[in-house]
């Protein structure tokens, strides 16, 4: 049950081969993220039932295996219990992530709070302050853990389908968001979370295991998907590079955009809000008071209904058609797909539904596939580039670029998020708070 030996490691590799397999990491220290964290053991379950748990470093191990580690991680078309946290600590992407799958299967999020033993809850109330605290917690207790996650997870991996849509989630949200969070954000001395720092940088955890696929993003207490303005909690973020720039790029009207895309509306690439106030006014050109109440009249027919007397409006005719067509299609079906992924979103999943309500959470469907498609393009760019992506929060992606990749790089990176008519707004400093808007 307990791997002893180089023999035995060898053997459990040939055993899993042409076998499914469920593999477990565990990660030394529950208050490290994982992109900076180290592990301690490797639970291991195989198709025939045969488990076992193999110490990688650990402090009851007969022998440690920390120079195979990466044998596991190199392995293929296994099950691991968090894809994301797996490709973190250097795992490969040809794997099938149960949390995803947990998620297809019951259209909730994975709860992994009641695997935890009373063994494990009493030596990290305990010792706080130690790290690499799973090392010292009997091995016995882990694999208790584990057999838990097993009992849940495994009879799922066996029955469930894995469909198109499901495998295409698996191969590009992991990743995607893995790689964000592996970055990190370099913070300086007024970071009001010191306990979150790790060699001058904290560390962001994105969720997506949410109705719409939209990420919440928040770690062990700090959320980085609002960040307050004014509170001086964005003085703290900065540059990592000597010299270098924090530079920040939005999607100009995107939920608008977005809509077009899906009615088929052409829109044009300057301001939306000045092409739809003058169908509001009635005038060729608008002032700043009216830019701004157009604004304020787009958002609330898009976000609360459009009345009556908006649909003579071309944009606005096409997207009522739309909504209550979505709508018919829920009633009549009780679900909806998502446009790209066409992943299902169920009446299991919400209560009180309404066609507004769908409408705005299909939006948000819509926003977070065709953003991880973009972000997906742009990392490929960067694998041969020190100019890293930090942050993405709904309508900003946030990089940290160094200054003798700038000219040249930023262009590009601009003309591919604007791909489809996405306009973007560009604004640049050394501080997060302290962004100006410079042109490209």
């Amino acid at each position: 049950m307990i791997v002893d030996s180089e023999s035995e490691l060898n053997t459990l590799f040939t055993y899993i081969k042409g076998r499914k397999t469920l593999l477990v990491p565990i990660l030394a220290d529950p208050l490290l993220h994982a992109a900076v964290n180290k592990v301690t053991c490797i639970y291991v379950y195989t198709e025939d039932a045969i488990e076992r748990i193999v110490p990688i470093q650990h402090t009851e191990q007969l022998r440690g295996f920390t120079e195979h580690l990466q044998q596991f991680m190199d392995l293929t078309d296994i099950f691991v219990y968090d894809k994301k946290q797996w490709l973190q600590i250097g795992g490969n992407n040809a794997v099938w992530d149960v949390k995803t799958l947990w998620w297809y299967t019951y259209n909730e999020a994975y709860d992994e709070t009641h695997y935890y033993t009373p063994a494990h809850q009493f030596y990290w109330r305990r010792h706080t302050a130690l790290p690499n605290i799973n090392a010292l917690i009997p091995i016995m207790q882990h694999l208790a853990m584990c057999q838990k996650i097993r009992k849940y997870a495994w009879p799922m991996c066996v029955n469930s389908k894995l469909t198109q849509s499901y495998l295409q989630f698996n191969s590009t949200y992991p990743e995607t968001f893995a790689a964000i969070e592996n970055a990190g954000l370099h913070v300086n001395d007024t970071f009001k979370m010191p306990a979150l720092i790790k060699d001058n940088r904290v560390y962001s955890q994105y969720n997506y295991y949410t109705m719409t696929g939209r990420p919440s993003n928040a770690y062990r207490g700090f959320n980085f998907a609002a960040m307050n303005k004014e509170d001086g909690t964005r003085t703290a973020f900065c540059s990592r590079f000597e010299n270098g720039a924090l530079v920040e790029m939005d999607f100009d009207s995107y939920h608008v955009r977005l809509i077009a895309r899906l009615i088929g509306y052409d829109l044009p690439t300057s301001s939306i809000h000045d092409y739809l106030g003058r169908f509001y006014f009635g005038v060729p050109e608008l002032t700043e008071e009216q830019r701004a109440e157009s604004k304020q009249i787009t958002f609330r027919l898009l976000y609360g209904g459009i009345d009556s007397e908006f649909l003579s409006i071309p944009f606005f005719e096409k997207v009522n058609a739309f909504v209550y067509d979505l709508w018919a299609k829920w009633k009549a079906k009780g679900r909806i797909d998502t446009p790209i992924l066409k992943r299902p979103i169920t009446k299991d999943m919400v209560k009180n539904m309404t066609a507004n309500k769908l409408f705005n959470y299909y939006l948000q469907a819509v926003e977070t596939e065709v953003s991880v498609q973009k972000i997906q393009q742009v990392q490929s760019l960067l694998t041969t580039h020190e100019t890293v992506i930090i942050l993405y929060t709904y309508d900003s992606i946030l990089f940290d670029v160094p200054v003798t990749e700038a000219k040249a790089l930023l262009p590009q990176i601009k003309e591919m998020l604007e791909q489809g008519n996405f306009p973007t707004k560009v604004k640049c400093g050394n501080i997060y708070n302290k962004l100006n808007t410079i042109s490209l």
